[in-house]
């Protein structure tokens, strides 16, 4: 966008200063298109959402075997439907699950935590009543992938052992990759919490991360 309105202002002092008869000649009609083929092409994402998958799959397989609908102590959830629920009510059954004295109120298929989940409402502009519904749920955990690094491990700014490593504080059920012990969580010792996928895995997905 930014570019798009820098070259408007070209455009137009470049205009201001044709004479009139060179101004009949220059269509306006051809600049509104380069400048709205420049504000459509910043606006497409530096990756794909589909280009994501294998590392969502993963990513899901360590923190709630791949299930939408599961929360903390329950991979295997199926009589609480979160993806039917709204996000607005899925956040005030995690304040309520919570006052039960519970350790965690993760839910979802990227176990998402009650403040990470109030925060990425805030920041992403959801609407409360929308549906905490699959597609929802991976846009969520695609936007914490771009927090953690994700267009700048394709833009090659940083590695992906450093990728991983910022995932793996995102997401407990991943090998801290860096470090000491680095198949161990980046929570290992809280007594909640130890990594269930592999390096290799966590390494070979972020290798399908590519750009559009």
């Amino acid at each position: 966008m930014k570019n798009a309105k820098h070259f408007y202002k070209i455009i137009r002092r470049a205009w201001r200063k044709l004479g009139h008869k060179k101004r009949r000649t220059l269509s306006l009609v051809m600049i509104g298109s380069i400048i709205l083929a420049l504000m459509i092409q910043e606006t497409k994402p530096l990756i794909e959402p589909t280009a994501y998958t294998p590392l969502l799959t993963t990513i899901a397989k360590g923190e709630s075997n791949g299930n939408y609908n599961a929360y903390f102590g329950r991979a295997g959830n199926a009589e609480i439907r979160f993806t039917d629920m709204t996000v607005a009510d899925v956040m005030h059954w995690q304040q309520e699950y919570v006052k039960q004295g519970k350790a965690s109120n993760a839910v979802g298929r990227y176990q998402f935590m009650g403040t990470t989940l109030a925060g990425l409402v805030k920041q992403l502009r959801i609407n409360p009543q929308a549906k905490f519904n699959e597609a929802l749920q991976d846009r969520l955990a695609i936007a914490l992938m771009e927090r953690r690094g994700s267009h700048a491990f394709v833009q090659k700014k940083i590695s992906r052992e450093q990728f991983a490593a910022n995932l793996a504080m995102e997401w407990a059920a991943l090998p801290r990759i860096i470090g000491g012990n680095p198949t161990q969580s980046y929570y290992a010792g809280d007594g909640l919490n130890k990594a269930r996928i592999s390096t290799g895995e966590v390494l070979a997905a972020i290798d399908k991360l590519k750009t559009k």
